[in-house]
């Protein structure tokens, strides 16, 4: 296969037979990012799902986010990311990506024209115009063909970290067991609706996209994850992972008798640790209202 990137077509990219004898490519490319895909969906016409710009977008925004992307099921990749629907939320998209590149105040990155899609702009047109208007917004500041965040920008990024704790909808990672419906019925679920928040618990979700694409693009959108450890399972420690990555407020809580079994890592974080729905609803809303400061007000003002 010549180095042609099966989704963006650019030439000259690094396009290699996946080891183990899987039937699949893996691309590396300067547009996309790194993903891998099958010879099948390689073959066929990508753009009959969406613009290949947005595909583009999709998979370059996970390798930015350090995920590994496996182009299998398109729409459900689609589904999982937030595009921009105004000049202002591309800005902002702009400065979350310096923001993440450069890591400290006053730090410099490389903005090139290759790096449209982390913007999830359609071309580098589009892409040098977001730029510019950031510039004239003295939001980003221009140093030696270098880009680094201005006083503004840095506002705007606390602006936007608090938006996102702002939001109402809080994300409750836990073992999907029967033995715990109580616990959820009469501990979590009133404590976050007795707070404010609207629980979502992904498998009382009716969707058709692949389930891992869906719980990334929903915790995305919370303002709070609550994470049960309790039966140790793997998605609700790799969901607590990306909740904390991403900078969303995160209460810990494990059933008593299973305590000893948390892995060594999440040991240093505090755990509620109920043996009850009671217990755990009380303490569950005492942990949101030291948590979120935001609580305290809407339940004075209530």
């Amino acid at each position: 296969m010549p180095n042609t990137c099966p989704v963006c077509q650019s030439n000259n990219e690094i396009v290699r037979e996946a080891p183990y004898g899987r039937d699949a490519f893996i691309v590396k490319c300067k547009y996309c990012g790194e993903y891998q895909i099958s010879r099948t969906a390689a073959a066929s016409d990508l753009s009959r799902y969406a613009p290949r710009w947005k595909i583009s977008a999709a998979i370059r925004t996970k390798y930015e986010n350090k995920e590994n992307v496996v182009l299998s099921d398109i729409p459900s990749l689609l589904e999982s990311i937030i595009f921009p629907e105004d000049p202002f939320e591309y800005i902002d998209k702009l400065l979350e990506y310096i923001f993440r590149k450069s890591g400290k105040v006053g730090n410099t990155v490389n903005l090139n024209p290759h790096d449209f899609p982390v913007i999830c702009a359609e071309n580098e047109e589009q892409f040098e115009y977001i730029k510019e208007k950031a510039l004239s917004l003295d939001l980003i500041e221009l140093k030696n063909d270098v880009y680094r965040l201005s006083l503004n920008g840095w506002k705007r990024i606390a602006e936007l970290k608090k938006t996102k704790i702002d939001s109402n909808k809080a994300f409750v990672a836990m073992w999907f067991n029967p033995e715990l419906d109580e616990i959820w019925e009469q501990g979590i679920k009133p404590a976050l609706e007795e707070t404010g928040f609207r629980p979502l618990r992904i498998d009382l979700e009716e969707h058709n996209e692949k389930i891992c694409d869906k719980i990334i693009a929903e915790i995305r959108r919370s303002g709070l994850l609550v994470a049960d450890f309790t039966g140790q399972r793997g998605g609700v420690y790799f969901e607590a992972g990306f909740a904390l990555g991403l900078g969303i407020p995160l209460i810990w809580t494990c059933r008593k008798d299973d305590i000893q079994n948390l892995h060594f890592d999440t040991r240093q974080y505090n755990h509620i640790v109920w043996e009850t729905a009671k217990e755990l609803k009380q303490r569950l809303k005492d942990r949101i209202i030291a948590t979120i400061p935001r609580v305290v007000n809407q339940m004075t003002n209530s």
